[in-house]
Formats: C-alpha cells, structure tokens, sequence
C-alpha cells in the first residue's frame, strides 16, 4: 500500500487500517452491486492493499473472464502473481498488458469511489513496465529486465521522485548483475543530488539506496532504519526495502557472507510482501543451490 509523505499531522497506523477498511467496504459494495471493469479493478487493488493477494488474484481472473482484453487488469493480476511468487505467470500477464497498451497516451490508473488511501497518481505505462522488469528481476532474465526498466523510465514524471528513484535503483542493480558496471555507473550519475525526504510520496528508501551506492552513505546507515516524520510502512518493511540493496551491493561486490546475513535477516520479518523480501528469498535460495 502506498503510504503518506511527512506533513505537519502525523498519521497512525490505526488511522490508516480504518480508513483501509471503509475503502474495502465500498469497494465490494460498488463490485456486488455493478461489477464493472473499473469497479473490479478496484476492489482487486483494494484486496491487494490489504495484502490478501489470493483473492485479489480471484477477482482479477473473474474480470479478465468478462473482459478478456482489459490491459488494466492483466496488470494487476501480473502485479499480484508476482507477490505470491508465480513470476512466469505474472511475467505473462504484464507482458500481454504492454501489447495492449502500446501507442496510448498516457493514462492515469483511477481510484475507485470513496477512496479514503493515500495512493499517489501513476500510470498504467509506468507500473506495467516497471512489474514486468521485476519479474525479469526475480527470473533472472537480466537483459529484458534492463529494456523493461529503461522503458519504465519514459514513462516517469519529472517531478515524480519516487517512481525515478525506483526505476534506477531496480536498472543499477539489475545491471551490476549484468556485470555491466560502466552503465551502471552512469544511472547514479543521471540521479538528482540533495532531495529532501519531502520529496517524496512514498519515502526515500530507494534514494537512499543510489546514495549508498555513490558512497553518500554508509551500509549500516540503511541496516538500521528510523521511521522519522512519514509514516511509511512498518519497519520490518522499511528494513526489507532498504536492507535489499544493501545485501545485493554486498552480494556483486564479493561479500557474500555479509550478503546472506542480511538477506536472512530480511527473511526473519513478516513483510513477506515487500520486493525487497521475494528478492532476498530468490537471491538465498540461489546461494544455497
């Protein structure tokens, strides 16, 4: 789930768990009612929000039977596979999704009606082709994952730090896996100095992340999180998402017991959700082949 930036008023959890569950409530209500393609691609996002990825996945495959070509869809569900580890069939849902949407102009995935989430506005083309490169990711297609990941970028706001510092962070590490370390050099060069954590939407996990790459900070400067103003995900999930890029770095750069060890740590959580925590368990399962 999206999570609200630092302001002035400091949002709870409590608060955002209830107003989590009034948006599923109308959600389902607005689906039973009339289970329009919007209204089923709502209560799916919503279902997934909640982190009930199964029935997200159900409603999804229900909606792709009365609309069969709804690129909205087949991006979600791909999204959703990818959460519940079936990277080839969300591979082949986002892929099918980036047919459909080629030569449209931008469009913005609508919230549904009486949406009460902090969910920040991106698009169809961004989120379809930065989950495809994730599933390339965690296939470890490092080519295609590269195109998909430098196709996501056209697709990024200028002002949209968030989905920048994504998108490179997921390129950088996808092409040091590569072993391509001059391109890979040149994605922290293109990278904005000096943001401010009110920058961004979601947090500045990922900027964090391309500033310990470029030595700005140090590994242990992202192993030991502080939640600070935002409220951004729990810590297990911050720590998941910052605690990734800090055992992959660790991992291309020939440390591979201090890679496994916060890998694992990773794994000891219960974001088992979170990117960063499917990627720990590929990259372990990997080692212990």
């Amino acid at each position: 789930m999206a999570a609200l930036g630092a302001s002035s008023v400091r949002v709870t959890y409590d608060d955002i768990r209830e107003r989590s569950r009034r948006t599923l409530a109308k959600a389902r209500s607005s689906f039973e009612t009339d289970p329009s393609l919007a209204n089923t691609v709502w209560y799916g996002r919503v279902l997934g929000f909640r982190y009930t990825m199964e029935e997200a996945i159900s409603i999804f495959s229900q909606g792709l039977e009365r609309f069969p070509n709804s690129f909205e869809i087949l991006r979600q569900r791909g999204h959703r596979y990818l959460s519940t580890r079936r990277f080839a069939e969300g591979r082949a849902d986002l892929a099918r999704a980036a047919e459909l949407i080629e030569g449209l102009a931008e469009w913005i995935e609508p919230d549904g009606p009486g949406n009460e989430l902090p969910v920040p506005p991106t698009s169809i083309q961004f989120n379809t082709w930065y989950h495809l490169g994730l599933a390339h990711y965690l296939l470890r297609e490092w080519d295609e994952a590269e195109a998909a990941y430098r196709q996501c970028r056209e697709w990024v706001r200028p002002t949209d730090y968030d989905g920048l510092t994504a998108t490179a962070d997921w390129l950088y590490m996808t092409l040091r896996r590569k072993g391509d370390e001059a391109a890979a050099a040149q994605v922290l060069v293109a990278m904005p100095e000096g943001l401010p954590d009110e920058a961004f939407v979601e947090g500045p996990s990922y900027y964090r992340r391309l500033r310990m790459y470029r030595g700005e900070l140090a590994p242990d400067d992202l192993l030991n999180p502080e939640m600070g103003s935002q409220v951004i995900h729990d810590v297990e999930t911050l720590y998941a998402t910052q605690g990734y890029g800090v055992g992959n770095w660790r991992l291309y750069n020939g440390e591979t017991d201090r890679a496994r060890a916060v890998f694992e740590r990773i794994l000891q959580g219960r974001s088992r959700f979170a990117f960063g925590y499917i990627a720990a368990e590929c990259d372990l399962r990997e080692m212990d082949a």
